[in-house]
């Protein structure tokens, strides 16, 4: 009864913000994500290279990329209204990508620097699975002087997706400057320690487990492992933790509540590359949509595992229409949610971890 109470009371605090914002004459809301972009090219092989070796690759695509791109790409798909702000080069690929936010009804705010636009190199294998080379460039220089020019913009916002591909001071202002204003969600996506510095600001932290290992300080060599350290930290940094598991699902974990959504069965996995951008998306889109936190965990699930059907990034991320397509073909109990303290009866239902 405590943990449904604190739970709607979490809620009702979200929404109240947003409620209020939106009553404001005169003031469209909308969800701002400030972030990265890149120009992403994947290359398809059949196996991920390993040290000396050299691969041939079987495809190669080049597309619109960064985990901030991908998570404005995925918020406007989803039907919801979006603000972008980044940075470019004054190189080509930087003509190119900021053509791009215009299909898809991105109110964009940019930066024009002197370096070469963020650049990704990706490998995925015939699982799916990828393996990734970003050079930040014109990302690196996204800065508060730039993001302060834009303050009015900043104050409308439902809520602000952040990622780790700007620099962490660039985050840090913003988690300082309207952290109490609006509902904050960090990706801390590439992680660094610097980020347990003001990390407990934001309003949900969503890592994967790679960058959790890098945030704790620790390797887990099982699930048991991590949701363990997964508690632990929480508990000490005192934040609402949504920690991403890939194959194995999502844990969540506050000061009120813990759960564990599983992912979604029978899916054909082509590309696991934009997953995590694809899920921050449809977060951030649930939230504002006024689901309750679990109803939003399990939406966010099932359109990260849609994403994982379609190759590339920001081109994976689904739209409204795809999501309640695949919505009616499956049964209403995908994806599962399950008790933490139930977790040990359902451990064979998972798969191995890492």
């Amino acid at each position: 009864m405590e943990r449904m109470i604190c739970e709607l009371y979490l809620k009702i605090q979200i929404m109240m913000e947003i409620w209020k914002r939106k009553r404001q004459p005169g003031c469209e809301r909308m969800i701002i994500v400030v972030g990265s972009t890149n120009f992403d090219t994947v290359m398809r092989v059949k196996s991920l290279t390993r040290d000396g070796e050299t691969t041939a690759a079987k495809r190669i695509q080049q597309y619109l990329g960064g985990k901030g791109a991908n998570q404005a790409v995925g918020v406007a798909k989803l039907g919801s209204k979006c603000c972008f702000m980044t940075s470019f080069g004054s190189d080509w690929t930087g003509k190119f990508l900021s053509s791009k936010f215009s299909e898809f009804n991105i109110s964009l705010y940019s930066q024009h620097s002197n370096d070469l636009s963020g650049q990704a190199f990706i490998e995925v294998n015939d699982a799916g699975m990828n393996r990734i080379i970003v050079y930040s460039g014109a990302n690196a220089l996204l800065d508060e002087t730039f993001l302060d020019q834009y303050s009015h913009i900043l104050e409308r916002a439902d809520l602000i997706l952040l990622q780790g591909e700007v620099p962490w001071d660039t985050n840090l202002h913003i988690l300082k400057t309207y952290g109490k204003k609006c509902p904050i969600v960090l990706d801390p996506a590439p992680a660094i320690p610097e980020m347990l510095v003001g990390i407990e600001k934001a309003t949900f932290v969503t890592p994967n487990e790679s960058e959790f290992s890098i945030l704790s300080g620790k390797q887990y060599n099982s699930l048991e492992e991590i949701l363990e350290g997964a508690k632990d930290f929480q508990k000490k940094f005192r934040i609402t933790l949504v920690l991403k598991l890939g194959k194995n699902g999502c844990a969540f974990f506050s000061d009120t509540d813990s759960f564990i959504v599983s992912p979604i069965n029978g899916l054909k996995v082509v590309d696991t590359t934009g997953a995590g951008d694809s899920f921050n998306a449809a977060f951030a889109v649930a939230l504002e949509m006024g689901y309750e936190i679990r109803k939003a965990i399990k939406y966010a699930v099932f359109v990260s595992g849609i994403s994982t059907m379609n190759e590339g990034t920001s081109s994976a991320m689904p739209t409204d229409i795809e999501v309640q397509a695949l919505e009616k073909k499956l049964s209403g109990d995908q994806p599962k949610l399950i008790e933490l303290q139930e977790i040990d009866k359902h451990f064979r239902t998972f798969k191995t971890f890492p």
